[in-house]
């Protein structure tokens, strides 16, 4: 076969009207279409690529000086997709399976770059793809859970992409959990697009770390059901919803730390805030109590409370007692923790050279929250658990405990700080709070599948 240029190409495959119409019939089985409007030749590149696999729905044709530029015999295979009616498939895709979707865009998220992502990089893909989108961009803190919690549904009712990162979706959940009509509220799916400083819930649970991954998975269509749990502030009557994970402890506290640094340093904020609280690192006391998704036979006989054993290696009073009203085994704890997670899924960031897995045995639907309990205090003891983390060697470590659970309760003790970070939002409390953590009875839904 040689080499022609593609005018040449071009030429050869072109309609003439001086040409007889038997020209361009030379067998029953196989026509040569004159590409029409709408149509497009595949490349040649994507042609040698599927050459081989399309040997037996192709025909052999010789074509000879089919233009002044080709003075010897071409010899070519065509593919009997060699035209596609690209244009038509999209237009009916429109017309037949438009899906309304709204668009909550946080112009603020990770370098302030989410404009760009989604206009240049996502909104034409969606649009091919069937989706009319009425696109809103917060104005302010709170406003994605104000959106969703107004809007009325039949304008939308193919779900919600939040454009950024978990924060808005966590508040696009939570407006939607707070809504009257509560049922329909929950059937409506949340899409994600990642722009923002942190995106461990599309990465972990659907495997996207990009824009245009996440694009494309849109327009393909299905959904993913994830379990969604709520962090109730007991004292005050106060739920927040969540779909990744809440934590006391070192981690909230850099949370905290870290909006002071926002505007300036964008994702990076973290790991200024956490080298800063590191430094000053002070000594964090809680009390815990964790119910088991499965009754434990190594417990002791029910007892409204038993006699704790305390560990000297990690100054930590543990016991079991029973819940009389429902006849469940509780676990207690009591002493220093660096950190208290809880979390819904194995929660992988996005960002990072390793990508490291906080709870490599959690599972997004599995019905249950995993618990990891950081025990004892000082930097020493900080420094290795995170360096152990970064190569997922942490759950290996001595005063690291993991555990499967159905809810936690969890108190500060002292002076220790009060807050409670659920998916990159801090929740505070005055005076000594107590957070419950647990799982609802339903599930959420997000668009895509992995």
């Amino acid at each position: 076969i040689l080499q022609v240029s593609c005018s040449a190409v071009n030429e050869c495959f072109s309609y003439n009207s001086r040409r007889p119409r038997s020209y361009y019939q030379y067998s029953n089985t196989m026509k040569l279409q004159t590409p029409q409007a709408g149509q497009m030749l595949l490349p040649r590149k994507l042609w040698k690529s599927t050459r081989l696999q399309t040997t037996l729905l192709t025909q052999r044709r010789t074509v000879s000086n089919c233009c002044s530029d080709l003075s010897t015999t071409y010899t070519e295979q065509l593919p009997s997709y060699l035209a596609l009616n690209v244009l038509q498939d999209q237009s009916n895709a429109k017309q037949n399976n438009i899906r309304k979707v709204l668009v909550i865009l946080n112009p603020n998220s990770g370098f302030r770059s989410s404009r760009e992502v989604f206009y240049k990089k996502v909104q034409a893909t969606l649009k091919l793809s069937g989706f009319a989108m009425e696109v809103v961009e917060t104005a302010y803190a709170g406003h994605a859970k104000v959106l969703a919690s107004t809007v009325d549904l039949s304008t939308c009712p193919d779900g919600i992409i939040c454009v950024g990162g978990d924060g808005v979706v966590n508040e696009v959940l939570n407006g939607l959990l707070g809504r009257d009509d509560l049922k329909e509220a929950l059937q409506l799916p949340i899409g994600i697009v990642p722009a923002g400083s942190d995106n461990s819930l599309v990465w972990s649970v659907l495997g996207i770390r990009d824009p245009v991954s996440a694009a494309t998975a849109l327009a393909k269509g299905g959904f993913t059901p994830i379990d969604v749990f709520a962090v109730k502030w007991i004292q005050a009557g106060v739920t927040h919803f969540g779909l990744t994970a809440s934590y006391c402890g070192f981690v909230a506290d850099v949370l905290q730390l870290s909006e002071n640094f926002r505007l300036q340093l964008g994702p990076f904020r973290y790991v200024i805030a956490g080298i800063l609280k590191f430094l000053s690192l002070p000594q964090y006391k809680f009390e815990v109590d964790y119910l088991s998704p499965e009754k434990n036979p190594n417990l002791e006989s029910p007892i409204e409370k038993c006699h704790g054993q305390l560990s000297d290696d990690s100054k930590v009073k543990s016991g079991t007692y029973m819940d009389s009203s429902t006849g469940d085994n509780w676990v207690t704890m009591k002493g220093e923790f660096l950190g208290i997670l809880v979390c819904n899924h194995f929660c992988k960031p996005a960002q990072g050279l390793f990508s490291p897995v906080v709870a490599p045995k959690a599972q997004h639907d599995d019905g249950s929250l995993d618990l990891i309990l950081v025990h004892g205090s000082g930097r020493l003891r900080l420094f290795c658990f995170f360096v152990a983390y970064q190569f997922c060697w942490h759950l290996l470590l001595p005063f690291v405990e993991y555990v499967k659970v159905k809810q936690v309760n969890v108190r500060p003790v002292g002076s220790t700080h009060s807050g409670c970070g659920v998916d990159g939002e801090l929740l505070q409390a005055e005076g000594q709070p107590e957070w419950q953590c647990s799982l609802l009875p339903v599930q959420g839904r997000l668009l895509g599948r992995h």
